[in-house]
């Protein structure tokens, strides 16, 4: 028969197999079971009818349908059925092999704590005085052994130092972790830890000690190595897990006949032994110092010198690991000595002796002018005596200032706007180019050079220097490592200009050469101009003619009388001029 679910308000939910639907009577039932079986249905049958239909007005013999129920619910009868034939319930058939299994489950559990609890904690059982599960194994003990089992389980969880370890020969068994610091403190107090090193350099000293360089003991890393001894296996010092407790047992035994002994390192502050160290470095090493001239006597040429001073260094690696090698041995008392490297300076005194003297002189001759040749002594005297520094530059204008009648200087022949008239200060220009040509030969490096408008009568094309104030100057550099000095002077009608200062070099020398490129042609014809300043009718040539020229200079090294090489020093052309008259036609 189909089933028809019912309400909640009905009580036993469970779905319920009738005992009475095709296929489901149990085996092995004979016909009078089968009769009493029918009878029931019939009776459960009509208790459902009564159940489901209500009376009503028309009494069909049916009855109308309750408001309670409809075609879908489902209702058991009330009847009572008989106790011989049993409900089945699906959910009640697994009921016993679930029990069965939470049963094995748990007996297995008891019997894995009984095996593995007493190999962990050495707990025997006290219900079996004489017997304990260790290590997997069920043994047998005596009366001592027993004693024993019981006093090493004791100390396995007294949390102290297991009997027969030591620390720096101070035997810390049966202590806590804080009282064995204590007395290993007490053992190696403050003397044991003081240091004094002193470090030896030349007629200098430090000292390192434990005031600058403070130290330190790894007490309680031993101290927790010493407790973790016969706890926990070789691993276990490094975090492992805990072993058996046979194993533990085992250890702890072997202890007081086999002790064990931890040694404390002291320790120093590696960071502060490396800035003494540095400091030590920095105040020893020195640059060498090289030998320079101290003064040079312009009347006599002699010159001073200051002495050299060699360097010394020490290497800052090295220092400190002589200092750690020692501190490592564990050495109280030491002296280190170091000898520093020694520098030798580049330029020593006895260098500068031999290599110090008269680089370079060149020489003119001037004209019988008598104010010419006073300019020329004024501007040789300004110059003499004056030192160059190395990377200095000197100035010709700047030697002598401006040329004034105040000082001295006289109106001479000079070359203006490609005419020749009297200025004050005339025939300077020698004096500049004398002292070019001896600072070209002293090969020192030329910044600011002007040639005249044409080649002057006293020195050969391209070795001029013309100078003007404030315009025209001369320049050079002393582009050496040593002071250069100049000696110029005037006699007898020549100007003569030295230049003092390191050697070239061994028979080293530095000469001029001038080449003419090419003669450019003076311009054809007088070229007339006016100048109503004249006279009436008067006329006057104000520039002369002239050819003009291209010359090459060249910068040649000598070692004795073989040419060792040469360079174009300058170029320099020289302008041609056009006759040049000028009149006055009124």
């Amino acid at each position: 028969m189909a089933k028809l679910k019912r309400y909640d308000l009905y009580e036993g939910d469970d779905d319920l197999i009738s005992p009475s639907l095709p296929g489901k009577q149990p085996l092995g039932r004979d016909k009078g079971l089968r009769a009493r079986d029918e009878y029931d249905r019939q009776v459960e049958e009509e208790a459902r009818k009564r159940r489901y239909f209500a009376s009503n007005e028309k009494d069909d013999g049916l009855g109308a349908p309750s408001s309670l129920f409809d075609d879908f619910d489902r209702f058991e009868s009330p009847a009572p059925i008989r106790t011989s034939r049993p409900k089945y319930k699906r959910k009640d058939q697994n009921r016993g092999a679930w029990a069965a299994v939470i049963v094995t489950c748990l007996l297995l559990l008891a019997f894995i704590g009984i095996t593995v609890i007493p190999q962990l904690t050495g707990i025997r059982y006290h219900f079996l005085p004489n017997i304990a599960f260790v290590n997997g194994n069920l043994i047998s003990l005596d009366t001592q052994r027993q004693e024993n089992f019981d006093k090493c389980r004791k100390e396995l969880y007294t949390g102290r130092i297991y009997p027969g370890i030591y620390i720096d020969d101070q035997h810390v068994g049966g202590m806590t972790c804080e009282e064995a610091a204590a007395a290993i403190a007490r053992l190696n107090g403050e003397d044991s830890r003081a240091f004094d090193i002193t470090v030896s350099v030349g007629n200098e000293s430090w000292h390192v000690n434990t005031e600058r360089v403070p130290v330190s003991r790894n007490t309680e890393e031993m101290v927790q190595r010493a407790w973790a001894t016969g706890r926990t296996n070789t691993a276990g010092l490094a975090g492992g897990a805990v072993t058996p407790f046979q194993e533990r047992i085992d250890q702890v035994s072997n202890l007081r006949s086999y002790p064990v002994t931890f040694v404390t390192k002291q320790d120093y502050d590696h960071e502060a032994l490396r800035a003494l160290t540095d400091g030590i470095v920095n105040y020893v090493n020195r640059e060498p110092v090289n030998s320079m001239v101290q003064s040079f006597n312009f009347e006599t040429k002699a010159f001073t010198f200051t002495d050299d001073r060699p360097g010394a260094k020490i290497d800052p690696d090295d220092l400190y690991r002589q200092l750690t090698e020692v501190l490592d041995s564990g050495e109280t008392r030491k002296e280190v000595r170091v000898v520093p490297e020694k520098i030798t300076a580049d330029i020593t005194k006895a260098e500068l002796m031999n290599s110090f003297g008269l680089i370079s002189a060149y020489t003119t001759q001037t004209t019988k002018d008598n104010n010419r040749n006073t300019n020329i002594k004024l501007s040789a005297e300004a110059i003499s005596g004056i030192t160059v520094q190395p990377g200095e530059t000197f100035s010709f204008n700047g030697a002598t200032g401006e040329r004034t009648a105040a000082k001295g200087y006289k109106e001479a022949p000079a070359i203006s706007g490609g005419q020749s008239k009297d200025e004050v200060g005339g025939g300077v220009c020698q004096t500049s180019s004398t002292l070019f040509n001896a600072v070209a030969r002293a090969d020192l490096e030329i910044v600011e050079r002007h040639a005249h408008a044409w080649p002057s009568h006293y020195i050969e094309k391209g070795f001029d220097a013309t100078v003007n104030w404030p315009g025209l100057d001369f320049k050079f550099k002393n582009n050496t490592n040593q002071p250069i000095f100049i000696v110029a002077g005037y006699s007898n009608r020549k100007i003569t200009v030295n230049i003092y200062g390191m050697s070239l070099g061994p028979g080293v020398k530095i000469d001029l050469e001038s080449d003419l490129i090419r003669t450019i042609p003076q311009p054809e014809g007088t070229n007339y101009v006016v100048n109503t300043s004249l006279a009436p009718g008067e006329s006057k040539k104000t520039i002369t003619g002239r050819q003009g020229y291209e010359v090459t200079t060249w910068k040649v090294w000598y070692q004795g009388d073989r040419e060792l090489r040469r360079e174009v020093l300058f170029n320099t052309t020289y302008k041609a001029y056009q006759e040049t008259v000028e009149y006055n036609p009124r």
